[in-house]
């Protein structure tokens, strides 16, 4: 069994040979230890890329999926077409980052065979490994939906909990525009009180507290679990009890860091891994003071706008399932294309939600930089979208696993 990976044991013994004396190497042992196999933080955009060497190409759907969400992008990216696109080191533009990828849907949507249009991107893209956690390359994929649940426009004892619009008075600050020294920092999100910015209602002050009731921003009723899921995946559709569909979008967050309650919950759940079905399974098993209390643990808060569209990204365009992947912004520009390498879940179809997966499959994919969420932050999270309703909720809920992710740049 390695202690160590083999990147760490490399930079150990290239630290041992810059020490001449022995005795300095036993009392720096521990310390060369550490600092040969502990990852640094995620560095600034700059140094957030590096290039490789072209890796495998494959991909495991058709490709009709990879044009369509190009084809969705391209009016946005077209808008502001002299906005910089940053990988590291290099630095393209929106309108030359188009051309390269209408030039690649050309080619895709042409007679040419497989090996042709991989050889075609392998000549006209270079490769960038992104930073990652552990190590360059290397991410944890984790995936969304866009779930479909029932709500009514009145509150019930079915249908007891509300999905807010965002409060008039949720305020953003840009701390960059206030000095120098704040960039790179992340606004952020309070209200007026007394004079003073303080930080926004928690989950407990809106939920419990009632911090927003009688403000006429309910856009439905629904079930408090159904609710929070919702909050984490960000959008969905509602059906009514009169048979009607309303399409609800992310519109804002109270500003309060993101607290996944999985980690709460290791215990009922254990020995078994912890999936988004199992926690929705150990949630409905408690009575609602305890589930409550519980939920008041993520004092994260999302709130909602109608929406012609169903599950738009934060580029402002429709998710494409499969394709479309939540990257934090700060670090990878949106609208970028990515080669994403994972283990894809295999199923038994008629298993129960909170059955496990009987395989999995090692899949590579094209997929383009379309969304971000709160919880992906860093270099070293990604999110695919993986599809609409209970079929996608499924793989949705247990992807939790190591990926490699390469951005492609035009040459």
């Amino acid at each position: 069994m390695n202690l160590f990976p083999q990147n760490c044991i490399t930079e150990l013994f290239r630290k041992l040979t810059q020490i001449t004396r022995l005795s300095r190497v036993v009392g720096l042992l521990p310390v060369i230890l550490m600092s040969a196999c502990t990852r640094g933080p995620a560095p600034s955009p700059e140094f957030a890329f590096r290039e490789t060497a072209p890796t495998e190409i494959s991909d495991d759907t058709d490709f009709s999926g990879l044009i369509e969400a190009i084809d969705k992008q391209r009016p946005v990216l077209q808008q502001d077409p002299d906005k910089p696109m940053q990988f590291g080191p290099v630095v393209t533009t929106r309108a030359q980052y188009v051309a390269a990828l209408d030039r690649l849907t050309t080619m895709l949507r042409g007679p040419s065979s497989l090996e042709e249009k991989i050889s075609f991107i392998r000549g006209n893209f270079r490769f960038f490994e992104i930073y990652g956690d552990r190590r360059w390359g290397e991410v944890l994929l984790t995936s969304y939906y866009e779930p479909i649940i029932k709500g009514s426009t009145k509150p019930s004892p079915q249908y007891p909990y509300p999905l807010y619009a965002k409060p008039s008075d949720l305020v953003t600050i840009d701390l960059k525009s206030f000095a120098e020294r704040f960039k790179g920092e992340n606004s952020l999100k309070g209200r007026i009180f007394d004079g003073k910015v303080v930080p926004f209602y928690t989950r407990e002050e809106i939920d419990a507290k009632g911090a927003l009731r009688g403000k006429q921003l309910e856009l439905c009723w629904v079930d408090p679990i159904e609710a929070f899921f919702l909050h984490i995946q960000g959008s969905g559709t509602v059906k009514l009890e009169d048979g009607r569909e309303i399409f609800v979008t992310y519109a804002d967050k109270n500003g309060h860091r993101y607290e996944a309650i999985g980690k709460f919950l290791k215990e009922r759940i254990a020995p078994r891994a912890v999936t988004m079905q199992r926690v929705e399974a150990a949630l409905r098993a408690m009575p609602a003071r305890e589930r409550d209390q519980l939920l008041y643990k993520n004092p994260s808060y999302v709130f909602f706008t109608l929406s012609a569209k169903r599950a738009i990204t934060s580029l402002g365009i429709p998710a494409t399932p499969g394709r479309t992947i939540a990257v934090d912004p700060k670090f990878a520009p949106k609208g970028a294309l990515a080669l994403l390498s994972f283990a894809k879940p295999i199923l038994e179809k008629d298993a129960a939600s909170t059955s496990d997966p009987i395989g999995a499959l090692q899949v590579s994919r094209l997929v383009l930089d379309q969304d971000s969420g709160g919880a992906i932050t860093g270099t070293g999270r990604v999110d695919l979208f993986w599809g609409r309703g209970d079929e996608a909720k499924r793989y949705a809920g247990i992807m939790q696993h190591r990926a490699r992710l390469f951005y492609l740049v035009p040459r």
